[in-house]
């Protein structure tokens, strides 16, 4: 596991670091360039996507994770290949995906017809996402239940094990942006990275962040997917771990908290000098 050593000097917003250089970026595979439109789409041989890393944990000095990722899962449907559905077609053959992914999860889920249209025409060879973000229990209810043409897509969802505890140290983080639902081009990425937004999240969003890998779809020459793979899996990035303990930590803000209407509390290893809560 890849590790990056942090030594706390002061509490947030200051905060002092050193350690070793986060890795070079792979060198990008070589491909041939497509111009994204939508004709290129339906004729397009071979696409290369870009799969987001998973973000690096930030671990107390015992290995305690501070901000780690969970598995989650997005339900999805795949149109057929090659895409040549009439606008009523879509709408039909989307309709029933829906419907049947409704029974299976017990809840209404409302699409608007604008949205579905749109990612037909423009990334129509993708799954489109009808749910996102599935409960462990909801995932595992589907598993081996769902029709031809349905999948569920893993993902990853940034999570914080001791809630606001040490919070204004480690900050917080967020999607670069919404998910992608323009003509698909070379080299996007699947789904939006993660980013720090404050804190050591932020502070070290570039070690944490990983590196791409990549996932290809080829077609045959009538536009019928042939194959997808990743053919480069995705680095993780590197785990921060810092100098608190998160026990003496947590004590710390607990006495503030029941103690003092205002004040600080710093608790130094006399022997190293390192800051542990």
């Amino acid at each position: 596991m890849k590790q990056f050593t942090i030594f706390l000097l002061t509490v947030l917003p200051g905060v002092a670091a050193f350690g070793q250089e986060a890795p070079s970026p792979a060198p990008a595979a070589v491909e041939e360039t497509i111009v994204p439109t939508y004709e290129t789409q339906k004729l397009a041989r071979a696409y290369v996507l870009d799969i987001p890393a998973p973000r690096g944990q930030i671990v107390d000095r015992n290995g305690v994770p501070l901000a780690q990722n969970r598995l989650s899962h997005n339900l999805a449907f795949t149109f057929p290949t090659p895409l040549e559905f009439a606008d009523a077609d879509v709408l039909n053959f989307a309709r029933e995906k829906i419907q049947a992914a409704e029974k299976l999860l017990g809840r209404p889920l409302k699409i608007p017809d604008e949205l579905i249209l749109r990612h037909y025409r423009n990334r129509g060879i993708l799954p489109f996402e009808i749910a996102q973000n599935l409960t462990d229990a909801q995932s595992d209810q589907l598993k081996g239940k769902l029709p031809a043409g349905m999948q569920l897509r893993p993902i990853y969802v940034r999570v914080y094990p001791n809630g606001k505890t040490a919070g204004h140290i480690i900050g917080y983080s967020g999607k670069t942006g919404r998910n992608p639902d323009g003509i698909i081009d070379n080299h996007e990425v699947l789904w939006p990275e993660t980013e720090g937004r404050d804190g050591l999240e932020q502070t070290f969003n570039t070690m944490l962040t990983g590196q791409h890998g990549e996932y290809k779809i080829t077609f045959d020459k009538d536009g019928r997917k042939t194959s997808e793979k990743i053919v480069t899996p995705p680095v993780p990035g590197y785990t921060v771990v810092t100098t608190l303990d998160l026990r003496l930590q947590d004590l710390a803000e607990k006495a503030l908290e029941a103690k003092a209407k205002r004040g600080a509390i710093v608790i130094i290893e006399p022997n190293s000098g390192d800051i542990l809560a």
